[in-house]
């Protein structure tokens, strides 16, 4: 009897979207998380590494869980919550032949992953005309391969990548646009834990956090084309 009442009292204390101390962490809607590479799991990328850092901050396991489950954290394209990544648009192209400001794409093909933020305003303000990818990967290897006449993607990844030695023939940045930039935010159902993440987010700490993931997910992106485009050359 006194086992049965404990366990009562648990399920009573633990929220829902939590179990045994796990945090359960959805993307909202269709929101689709980071990924470096189309093999990589969503367990593997971006916001899952983020996750493990706030898990660490909070004393809690935050698990990533499918979108069409309901988790106890919610993160991706939110009107609200803690910003967890933020970044303007960019266009990279070929140095020599490739176009010089985005007005350029009219009609021309660009190489973009599937369900970014970015596609529609290349197509509605330049008349660009979307080439879809599974990753940002697949995306840049799409420019080397001239399947399009700019990859467009954040400009937080693209700056880095214009910078890498292998890329010297395809560092052309398109001039910078003067739009809001893609923010992703978490939000929590429960006020105090929110509060708690909105601390971490702030924090040094959290900054810092933020940055290691983000410098890691760049470098992945980065060996992922790399690897692509040694194969194709093998071939």
């Amino acid at each position: 009897m006194k086992i049965r009442l404990l366990r009562l009292m648990l399920m009573l204390v633990v929220p829902v979207g939590t179990q045994a101390g796990v945090i359960e962490a959805a993307p909202v809607d269709a929101y689709r998380p980071l990924k470096a590479a189309e093999a990589e799991s969503v367990g593997e990328g971006f916001e899952a590494a983020w996750l493990v850092r706030l898990g660490e901050a909070l004393g809690r396991e935050v698990a990533l869980i499918d979108a069409s489950a309901k988790g106890y954290l919610r993160f991706g394209k939110l009107d609200s919550g803690a910003a967890y990544y933020s970044s303007e648009v960019a266009a990279l192209a070929a140095n020599e032949a490739g176009p010089a400001d985005w007005p350029d794409l009219a009609g021309e093909p660009f190489c973009v992953t599937e369900e970014s933020p970015h596609t529609d305003l290349v197509v509605s303000r330049f008349g660009g005309v979307a080439r879809t990818y599974p990753s940002a990967a697949q995306a840049l290897i799409g420019l080397k391969l001239g399947e399009c006449q700019a990859v467009v993607g954040d400009r937080v990844l693209l700056q880095q990548i214009a910078e890498l030695p292998e890329w010297r023939r395809f560092d052309r940045l398109l001039p910078k646009l003067e739009n809001k930039p893609q923010t992703l935010r978490i939000e929590a159902a429960d006020t105090a834990l929110q509060q708690r993440i909105e601390q971490f987010t702030a924090s040094k700490q959290g900054e810092g956090a933020l940055a290691e993931v983000t410098q890691h997910w760049i470098d992945e992106v980065a060996f992922q084309a790399y690897v692509l485009a040694d194969t194709l050359d093998c071939h």
